[in-house]
């Protein structure tokens, strides 16, 4: 008989494997399997303690944030309010300007009436449509109250200007020139505001400033006409004699104001008496 060897001998399962070499087989899967699970596992733990450690971090960070944003929250609110207030005041003020400007005075009524050059008493009559400078010059004038603007017109000569009138509307300031809505509206604000500042002193302040091209007109004359200086007469000094003249160079007069006696040449009379003769 042929001797067997144990592994020969040794009974075998399905596919044609031992038994001992399945259990072994499994037992390798089961181990590889086990070695492929505990890296997810450990994967997974720290992964659980990452969630927690976040959550732990965000209530952190909630808190510490929070203060934070209470203390931008009046910055805010200041902001805010200051940015209110600006836009009032400038309201306001454009508000003001645009009724001092064309709502509170009628133009065309002030323009009208006698005025006075300024500085002098030459009186200068505006009538609805003309201006009368003499009365053989006038000029045919137009205005425009919503640009402050005016044109002239003098058989075929034409021209123009702006207007200003000072706040207590007594001063009226004639600008020759070519002038739009837009120009006399910065002009307009600047002056405004240095005459309100004027006025809060106490003080009126002109239309313009006397130049080339600008006439000044005021309700009032300011001048006076020039009268001829009276001679001066010297006082006669005290206790002088005062004697009036004759014409022939000599003075008549005494003393006390009356009239001198006429003096002749007297020549001492003889004596016409009777003597007696004392003859013895």
């Amino acid at each position: 008989m042929e001797e067997q060897s144990p592994a020969a001998a040794a009974p075998t399962g399905s596919g044609g494997r031992t038994p001992a070499e399945g259990r072994l087989r499994s037992a390798a899967t089961t181990a590889a399997t086990e070695t492929a699970q505990k890296p997810s596992s450990r994967r997974a733990a720290p992964s659980g303690e990452g969630d927690a450690g976040r959550e732990v971090r965000k209530g952190r960070e909630g808190r510490s944030s929070a203060p934070s944003r209470k203390r931008r929250h009046p910055v805010r609110v200041a902001v805010v309010s200051v940015v209110i207030v600006v836009v009032l005041l400038v309201g306001a003020a454009a508000g003001g300007f645009a009724w001092l400007r064309w709502f509170s005075e009628d133009d065309a009524a002030d323009f009208a009436g006698t005025w006075y050059l300024a500085g002098t008493a030459t009186p200068i009559t505006i009538t609805e449509d003309r201006i009368q400078l003499t009365d053989d010059v006038s000029y045919r004038y137009a205005l425009n109250d919503q640009d402050k603007t005016f044109e002239l017109s003098f058989g075929n000569l034409k021209g123009g200007g702006r207007y200003r009138f000072s706040l207590d509307r007594n001063q009226l300031a004639l600008v020759d020139g070519d002038f739009s809505g837009a120009d006399t509206l910065g002009d307009d604000i600047a002056w405004t505001l240095r005459a309100l500042t004027e006025s809060a002193q106490g003080r009126v302040l002109a239309p313009e400033e006397e130049a080339r091209g600008v006439t000044l007109l005021t309700r009032t004359p300011t001048g006076t006409p020039s009268l001829p200086e009276a001679t001066d007469v010297p006082e006669a000094t005290a206790g002088e004699d005062a004697k009036a003249d004759t014409g022939d160079g000599s003075k008549s007069g005494n003393d006390d104001g009356g009239a001198e006696p006429d003096k002749a040449d007297a020549t001492p009379a003889p004596d016409t008496s009777d003597k007696a003769d004392d003859r013895a």
